[in-house]
């Protein structure tokens, strides 16, 4: 296909196809090298062109709605022209289009990030309570300055959690999902503008609640299914609570005000055994004990082992479906 970046050749018997090879090297980028420098993160341009609409913008629906998919396509159509330029350059027999490839969809996964920021303000918790409170706007968007130990903790887990969705199994849920049609970077790229939309615009304040409107709503929408799969892959994360994670979950996933934010949030509570809450929000995962810092590691082995299974499962459908 026009645009598909070149591989090499594969001995014949091995189910390898290009999407397999791009989200191999994908990952490995991801976990060799962590986040790209700003000046040339494909996430971070996407939010610089999103400032500057907003900027511009009036606080309409219709105008919203025009900014969001204006941003999704501009965000899918650049990674194919980029895609299809680099393929007319090959090295060593391989089209460059390859490596361009794995290198945006990288960008749309952010697997040594979550983690690593997630154990480093969970460290501060433990050390330095007012420390850890200055980073936590990192992760969550609630103030954190009258924060306890166990609500600090709580706001991590429950980060890290939901992030695990966004971060990683949506980009991949639409990677895998239009990689038959050989668009599957430009899908992981629509997706990671849908959610950096939703990032910038869809707070529901005075200023954003009509200009945010659509950007939130297609936020949603592209998250309710992998939203959903994520219970499943938690829940094989610590298979001997398994039945706690889909209880939790299944009971206390509309808990919260986002449709799909509860979902990995409460499979991850009742993995734990923990309860999870944004004071005067939501809790999830009631009638387990308040999490301790104690319960961040086992909560980093969770995530780490649910990405490993998202990553694998991934894999083994493009070994398939390749």
């Amino acid at each position: 296909m026009k645009g598909a970046p070149m591989i090499p050749q594969i001995p014949e018997g091995l189910a390898i196809s290009g999407p397999l090879i791009v989200l191999a090297l994908a990952v490995a980028m991801d976990l060799a090298f962590g986040e790209p420098p700003t000046r040339v993160h494909p996430v971070v341009l996407m939010g610089r062109m999103i400032g500057g609409l907003k900027r511009r913008a009036r606080p309409a629906k219709g105008m919203g709605l025009l900014i969001a998919l204006f941003v999704i396509l501009v965000a899918a159509a650049c990674g194919h022209l980029l895609i299809a330029a680099a393929d007319r350059v090959e090295i060593l027999g391989v089209g460059l289009g390859l490596f361009v490839a794995a290198y945006l969809l990288k960008s749309t996964i952010a697997i040594r990030c979550l983690l690593e920021t997630s154990r480093d303000i969970g460290r501060l918790v433990e050390k330095d309570l007012d420390g850890a409170k200055d980073l936590l706007p990192a992760l969550v968007s609630r103030d954190p300055d009258g924060l306890t130990a166990t609500q600090a903790t709580s706001a991590v887990i429950e980060s890290l959690s939901e992030n695990y969705v966004d971060a990683v199994v949506s980009p991949l849920f639409y990677y895998i999902l239009f990689s038959p049609f050989g668009l599957g970077v430009e899908a992981a790229l629509a997706f990671k503008a849908t959610n950096t939309l939703d990032s910038m615009l869809g707070y529901r304040t005075e200023e954003l609640r009509e200009l945010g409107w659509a950007s939130a709503k297609i936020d949603d929408l592209a998250n309710w299914g992998p939203a959903r799969l994520s219970l499943p892959m938690i829940a094989a994360a610590r298979p001997r609570r398994a039945g706690e994670a889909a209880r939790a979950a299944l009971r206390d996933s509309g808990n919260t005000p986002s449709p799909n934010s509860g979902w990995p949030m409460a499979a991850a509570a009742g993995s734990l055994g923990i309860r999870l809450e944004k004071p005067g929000v939501y809790v999830v995962g009631d009638g387990g004990r308040d999490p301790t810092t104690k319960d961040l590691k086992p909560a980093l082995r969770l995530v780490a082992t649910a990405i490993g299974i998202a990553v694998a499962a991934s894999a083994l459908i493009l070994i398939f479906v390749g």
